[in-house]
């Protein structure tokens, strides 16, 4: 059996689904975020063999999709936050808008009036613990105000 994309290997299975009737745009914006995700895999540090990223003393494992504080306990991430975070390791310091972050974090295509991100977001700045600091050091993933965000750490790959 082979799936959509000529891949007759261990990962077959769904990438994402699209609920009836379906909208042609947003079937075309999802069969693009997957072709980008496809094409973008190939050169991500991740497909590489390495699979933990490290960041400010955080430890991202990819392949059992745990995040470990500075302090080595286990973090909780639901998957839309875990699909976040690993939009934003594999593409550190670097301004990401939210159509962007919408499509590399698996979900639907961004509307403009949709604020979701802007909750995912602020939930991950939580978990990580990054808000801004009373001596005004800036957290982990910043707002670049009226374009997107960014993580503001560079990022190491190991494996």
């Amino acid at each position: 059996m082979t799936n959509c994309l000529g891949d007759s290997g261990p990962r077959r299975g769904a990438d994402d689904f699209v609920v009836k009737p379906a909208d042609p745009r947003e079937l075309v914006a999802r069969i693009r975020a997957v072709l980008r995700r496809v094409a973008g895999a190939e050169g991500a540090p991740g497909s590489e063999g390495q699979e933990v990223a490290r960041f400010a003393g955080w430890s991202l494992d990819t392949r059992r999709r745990e995040l470990l504080r500075p302090d080595g306990v286990a973090v909780e991430l639901t998957s839309g936050e875990y699909d976040l975070l690993l939009a934003f390791v594999e593409r550190p310091q670097r301004v990401l808008t939210r159509d962007q972050l919408l499509d590399l974090a698996r979900n639907r295509p961004y509307g403009g009036l949709d604020r979701s991100m802007d909750v995912q977001i602020s939930r991950l700045r939580a978990k990580l613990g990054s808000r801004r600091h009373g001596d005004g050091e800036p957290g982990l993933i910043k707002t670049i105000r009226g374009i997107g965000y960014l993580l503001s750490s560079p990022v190491e790959w190991s494996g």
